[in-house]
Order: structure tokens, then sequence, then C-alpha cells
């Protein structure tokens, strides 16, 4: 007889450490859409300190999924405030606008795929409630910053075929091919993170077949796929504690409510519901 999976509900599947291998897998389909891409390169310096464009990321993941109302508040304002700005000038060849709803259903977009994906991977598939109700909640990141709500699918089905169809408009061009070939090389991180990084890179090309011809040619450094070690270590992740596997969010939402609110000491990490 096999055991029933031990699967977490929906709020604390956000907070699963095991969601941060999707990364660099959500950050390629982002700027592989023109006008995100161009957005990026032309207002960001992400590709000079990756981690930290990564931690603010996950900051505002987690202040939505499990922050206290203060908290949420804050993180939510600041990015509002960082995508004031985003807003291409008159007459750019690829016009883009931080706040376009469409822009904001393909960046919640790739992060709820990537996260579906990889909860998939960890626990089998997800029944269909679960991951109706996990979407539910990752498409909170697009619709505190203003995406309509009616614009974020209500099933994976839906989901599925609006992704698919938002996808077609994915193509890399001079601009965004430097920008990715910056992250690639990752020149401003630490030694650690250029070591692992061609790893990552050789695991996340393949889950990406879109674009995978046009980002083969950026990798520079080379390493071996290593994405078949990973199921064997599939049920050593499961059988972590829960408190360790949520180290991460506990630790950057810990951080968000120094800044919201000054010093508190750090507990565990419990998502709203």
């Amino acid at each position: 007889m096999s055991r029933t999976r031990r699967i977490p509900d929906a709020a604390g599947l956000q907070l699963e450490a095991a969601l941060l291998a999707g990364g660099l897998r959500a950050l390629l389909l982002q700027l592989a859409h023109p006008a995100i891409g161009h957005g990026v390169a032309e207002h960001s310096g992400f590709a000079a300190d990756p981690l930290a464009r990564l931690r603010g990321t996950l900051v505002y993941v987690y202040a939505v999924a499990a922050g206290d109302p203060e908290t949420a508040r804050s993180v939510i304002a600041r990015v509002d405030r960082l995508h004031e700005r985003v807003v291409s000038a008159p007459g750019d060849a690829v016009p883009y606008d931080a706040a376009d709803p469409r822009l904001q259903f393909w960046v919640t977009a790739t992060i709820a795929d990537t996260a579906l994906r990889i909860a998939d991977a960890v626990w089998g598939r997800l029944p269909d409630p679960l991951g109706d109700e996990l979407l539910a909640r990752l498409g909170r990141l697009g619709t505190e910053l203003g995406m309509p709500q009616e614009r974020w699918p209500t099933s994976r089905g839906a989901f599925d075929t609006a992704f698919a169809e938002a996808a077609t408009e994915l193509r890399l061009d001079p601009v965004t091919r430097q920008v990715i070939a910056e992250l690639f090389a990752a020149r401003g991180a630490p030694r650690w993170v250029r070591t692992a990084l061609p790893f990552l890179i050789a695991a996340t090309l393949p889950t990406v077949p879109t674009i995978r011809a046009e980002l083969e040619p950026l990798r520079g450094t080379t390493a071996p796929d290593v994405s078949g070690l990973v199921r064997p270590l599939v049920p050593l992740y499961r059988a972590l504690p829960v408190r360790l596997r949520r180290l991460p969010a506990t630790r950057l939402l810990a951080h968000a409510r120094r800044r919201a609110t000054g010093p508190r000491r750090p507990g565990p990490v419990v998502a709203e519901t």
C-alpha cells in the first residue's frame, strides 16, 4: 500500500524553499518578453547584482503570501514606487509601462507557472482543487500591483491556455540578449554564484524550449545538466522539517518587517489564509 502524499496546503506551498529553484526560469521568461526585457535593460542594474534583484522579488512574493498587513503594505508600496518610473520614452522602438496589465500578467504568470511545475515535481501532480487554489493565491502578486482580477484565470486549464497564448510574444533582440548575457556572466556576483550558475543554467534551459535555441549561445561557461540528480533528492527534501523548508521565507519576511515596523524577533512563518 502506498503512503498518502503529505502535500502542504496552498498557503504553505507558496513558502517552500524548493520553489527558489525556478527563479532563473521565471526571470528568463520575463526577459524574453520584449517590453519587459527593454524595461529591465533601461531601468534596472540587476545584471550587475542579480542577488539583490532576487532578494527584492522574494521579499515581495513572501510579503504578499504571508506578511502581516503592515509589512505587506510597505513592500507593495515600495514596488509601486519603483514601477512608476519604468515607462518607455516617446518614440522608443519597444514601448513599455510597468503598469500595463498585459505585462503584469506575464510577470505573474512566469512565477505561477514555474511554481506549479516545481510543486508537481516535488509532490506529484497537485489535485485540481489545490492547484487552482495555489494559482489563485499566486495571482495576488499581480492584482496587488493593479492587474485587474478578471485578467487572472481561475483554473489551471484556463491558465495553461492563457500562458501559451502570451508566450507567443517571446523573442530576443540585441538589447535583451545583452541583458541575459550579462546575467549569465554574473561578473558582480559572489564566487559561489559564478561557480553554481552554469549548472543552474544547464538545468533551466530545457524548461524553456521556445527560447532555448536563442539562449544557448549566451551561456558562456558551460556545465553538464545535473537536473537528473534532483529526483533522488526530492524524498529527502519532503522529509525535512517544515520550519527548515520555509527558512528563506522566514528570514526574508523578518527583514521586511524590520524595514516596515522596526526590529522584531523573527518567528516561524505562517501563510495568511
